[in-house]
């Protein structure tokens, strides 16, 4: 079992597994409802005043918006045939017709 614990975002002297804190927020957030909920990881709860600047450095925010993005979109609008001409079969080089 190397499951880290942690601590309840509601009350810090519960200390969780890792793998159950999910279920562990669910049963404290109807005792203490005041605690807002990440955009990004529903497991990181803050006040309402403190939620704005949690968002902009929230860790969870990289895995959904990865700072290095592509900066090349024309690529991805305009792609390229699969088959070049030059693999493409010929039609019939003798001219023979079989469904006569």
């Amino acid at each position: 079992m190397d499951d880290p614990f942690v601590s309840c975002p509601y009350d810090p002297s519960h200390r969780v597994p890792r793998s159950r804190i999910q279920a562990h927020i669910v049963k404290c957030q109807k005792k203490h409802p005041t605690l807002a909920s990440c955009p990004y990881n529903a497991t990181h709860r803050l006040p309402q005043s403190e939620m704005t600047e949690h968002v902009q450095q929230c860790p969870s925010r990289s895995a959904i918006f990865p700072e290095h993005t592509p900066k090349v979109i024309a690529q991805l609008t305009s792609p390229r045939p699969i088959l070049q001409r030059e693999y493409l079969p010929e039609t019939d080089p003798n001219h023979e017709i079989w469904d006569d």
